[in-house]
């Protein structure tokens, strides 16, 4: 008897203990208990990745000593290598079937090493220039490997937990509060508890113990996660071995994947910009270092508010219209920054904050409608390749670093940016530039990308599922 046999007879044994949401194959109700398991996820893996988001360039040029130049070279060499590594994970993951979860198991394995690299990554080694920056190539892009190993399987288990778009975009949404609540605790906790540390150590210590701490709690939450995760759909990509060649076809023939890459991609790499600039603008132009702390927090707190109204909206106006609003307001309040003074702290707020509650709408919205093209690439091909096409999803989340890593330190480079001194009027255009007009770029292009050509919506992936059931002998026409 093949394993996938098996598989199935255990699936259908199991299925008599869960509870159903329609009469449609693989349509689960996905228990609170679990709802809540796999949204910490994102909440443990944003203790960690948003303190890399948020701060790590502002690290590397005023507390570790690298010239912009050379962070921007940095940045763009990884991003390469994620073009890289990034298919080749998922190909790995969709040959592979362990027995801890197709999916969830690299929760259990990745958890330690990835935490131990970040506060390795927030570590400066008492060595040369040259054995600083080497120690910053290693680290870095360590972290992201590590980041691939955990959040691809991850995001590609909401796939095998139900087939119901209503379930998927409830789980989606939920995980996108807890997502965006880790991001309050870092955008609060970073300036805030490594402030505190430096009362006892140096500020590159104190950024490293505040990384040890988030590093801590995101171990314990991913192993606990692992727990509560089940797999419910039977998945057989790893009978007939996934090679490069089915990653590079989904580049190419998978259209809604491909529009979802640059949806990822504007959407993280407007996030990333906002995430990036928001010290050098409250420290250099608003000269309010003191308010770093919680201008960073209006990053990331209006978001919380904006995800729970995505399953109302996208009852309202649809997934296409939900992700369109939130790119609006992204838009809106980047542009806002640009008009205003130094001393409009309360605005700058205010921007910020608009700027947010729009990312909420686009998080809550873009996670629930991530696994249409995952169906749309089964009803094509005959294969189920959930990693694979998630890792057109991973690249533009990886690629969004370019964005908001290198053009902002390449920005810093070319009006002259010094760290820790006074700067230039041309220096401070350049910081206010990036601040506001890049991210404003970059939701309008999103905009228009997403509206012309996106055209998988709620009527025609619902024929895809039927179709799809139909083949495979689930139910009958």
């Amino acid at each position: 008897m093949s394993e996938v046999v098996i598989q199935k007879q255990q699936a259908s044994a199991m299925s008599q203990q869960w509870e159903k949401s329609g009469p449609e194959p693989g349509f689960y109700k996905l228990p609170k208990k679990e709802v809540i398991g796999y949204s910490l996820v994102d909440f443990a893996m944003n203790l960690v990745f948003q303190c890399i988001m948020m701060y790590i360039t502002f690290y590397y040029t005023d507390v570790y000593g690298l010239a912009a130049a050379d962070v921007a070279m940095m940045f763009l060499i990884s991003r390469v290598w994620d073009a890289v590594n990034d298919p080749m994970m998922g190909t790995i993951v969709e040959r592979l079937n362990p027995k801890r979860g197709k999916y969830r198991t690299y929760l259990l394995y990745g958890s330690v090493p990835f935490g131990v690299i970040a506060v390795l990554t927030y570590t400066v080694p008492d060595v040369s220039y040259l054995g600083k920056l080497i120690w910053a190539y290693v680290t870095y892009n360590l972290l992201n490997m590590m980041y691939t190993f955990i959040i691809q399987p991850y995001i590609s288990a909401a796939s095998v937990m139900t087939a119901d778009p209503d379930e998927r975009t409830r789980l989606q949404s939920t995980r996108m509060m807890f997502a965006q609540s880790g991001g309050v605790v870092v955008a609060l906790a970073i300036p805030l508890v490594s402030g505190f540390f430096t009362k006892f150590m140096t500020l590159a210590q104190g950024y490293m113990a505040t990384t040890m701490l988030m590093a801590a709690i995101m171990i314990a939450l991913l192993i606990y996660s692992y727990s509560t995760i089940v797999e419910r759909i039977p998945v057989t990509s790893h009978e007939k071995k996934a090679t490069i060649k089915d990653v590079f076809y989904q580049m190419t023939h998978n259209k809604p994947g491909v529009i979802m890459f640059l949806l990822f991609l504007g959407v993280y790499g407007f996030n990333t910009v906002q995430s990036s600039t928001g010290v050098y603008y409250m420290t250099y132009f608003a000269q309010r270092s003191d308010m770093v702390a919680w201008f960073s927090m209006m990053n990331v707190l209006p978001s919380v508010l904006g995800v729970p109204l995505v399953p109302l909206l996208a009852r309202k106006i649809k997934k296409k219209g939900t992700v369109i609003l939130g790119l609006s307001f992204g838009a809106l309040g980047s542009i806002i920054l640009w008009f205003l003074s130094p001393a409009s702290i309360t605005l700058m707020m205010i921007s910020r904050g608009i700027g947010s509650f729009g990312y909420g709408i686009l998080m809550g919205i873009l996670w629930s409608i991530i696994t249409d093209p995952v169906e749309y690439a089964d009803f094509n091909t005959g294969r189920r390749l959930t990693a694979i096409v998630m890792t057109l999803i991973g690249l533009g989340i990886k690629f969004s670093m370019t964005i908001g890593g290198v053009l902002p330190t390449m920005i810093l480079d070319y009006v002259k940016y010094v760290p820790n001194q006074a700067q230039t009027d041309f220096a401070l255009a350049g910081i206010r530039f990036m601040s506001s007009i890049l991210p404003f770029v970059v939701m309008v292009a999103t905009i228009i990308i997403f509206a012309i050509f996106y055209d998988l919506d709620e009527k025609r992936l619902a024929q895809i599922q039927h179709d799809i059931a139909v083949r495979d002998g689930l139910i009958t026409e």
